[in-house]
């Protein structure tokens, strides 16, 4: 069994939140709010596909998240979960998830919506959604 895994950042977000007390709980109360995923341009052919209006998948580190509990309100203030049916960022492997919707592409940088993440956030990876 692995006892470690390490993963390397393949860009950051640029977003306007810097504390997850003023940050939205998911995408779908971001609204139209837009933010920047600066990508390493190590992965500018990775990026060739990638077409403005499509959805992709972003998962990302919750770089800010310390411990966890196993069980947790639901969307901060709900009623009580498992954490393994919530969206909580405090986890054994603090990975997000979150499904955004290109507006630009410049070079390097993915301007999008659906922004629920900090300034300064570490995208480990982009999936387009089938």
């Amino acid at each position: 069994m692995v006892e470690e895994i390490i993963f390397k950042p393949i860009g950051y977000i640029k977003s306007p939140y810097e504390d997850v007390r003023n940050m939205p709980k998911s995408t779908r109360e971001s609204g139209d709010v837009e933010a920047e995923m600066i990508i390493n341009e190590e992965y500018l052919e990775s990026m060739s596909s990638m077409e403005v209006g499509e959805e992709y998948m972003v998962l990302f580190y919750f770089h800010k998240s310390e411990g966890f509990k196993q069980r947790v309100p639901f969307m901060g203030n709900g009623p009580i979960k498992g954490l393994f049916s919530t969206h909580a960022p405090n986890r054994p492997n603090p990975i997000g998830v979150s499904t955004i919707k290109i507006t630009e592409i410049d070079g390097n940088v993915i301007k999008f919506t659906g922004v629920d993440m900090l300034n300064g956030t570490p995208v480990l990876d982009i999936k387009d959604i089938l």
